[in-house]
């Protein structure tokens, strides 16, 4: 017999670890992305942030897990599995996410030359949309909404924690 409470403490410091990991991964990558960046300051720092909330959603999931144990209710056993499946769900989505970001800040570090079309490109490769060419766009607004792409698969592990855990 494992203790459920055990197994929710568990939960709740794996969730704290990994999510940490995965945002000291991504962190690590945009602060040299901050570093070698020219452009303006709010793209500069906006991957620092995004990378920090992964952070963020261990905490939510560790007071959570936390705030079970501390209650008067008794656990079964089964309770402290679905608490120790919900800690890793947040946990390894957060890695996951953090070292997806890490890998896009670091090929962006390694190839940062946007890409540019020649005056003489055919209408086709035009924005269909917006009417500019993709050379007018702006640079930084494709990077942040990979970014938050990217850092949805720890939201979504985060939901699939909060959905586990019964809150």
């Amino acid at each position: 017999m494992t203790s459920p409470e055990m197994l929710t403490g568990l939960g709740a410091a794996l969730a704290m670890f990994l999510c940490a990991l995965g945002s000291c991964y991504a962190s690590a990558y945009a602060g040299v992305y901050a570093i070698k960046q020219t452009g303006g300051y709010v793209k500069r720092y906006v991957p620092i942030i995004i990378a920090g909330v992964l952070s963020i959603y261990g905490i939510i999931m560790a007071v959570i897990l936390s705030g079970k144990m501390s209650n008067n209710a008794t656990l079964t056993e089964a309770d402290g599995f679905k608490n120790l499946a919900a800690g890793l769900a947040v946990g390894f989505s957060c890695l996951c996410s953090g070292f997806g970001m890490g890998k896009f800040l670091q090929l962006l570090i390694l190839f940062p030359e946007k890409p540019k079309l020649d005056d003489s490109t055919e209408e086709s490769a035009r924005e269909p949309l917006m009417g500019l060419s993709s050379s007018n766009v702006a640079y930084g607004a494709p990077i942040v909404l990979v970014l938050i792409f990217i850092e949805a698969i720890g939201l979504y592990g985060l939901i699939v924690g909060l959905i586990l855990s019964h809150v």
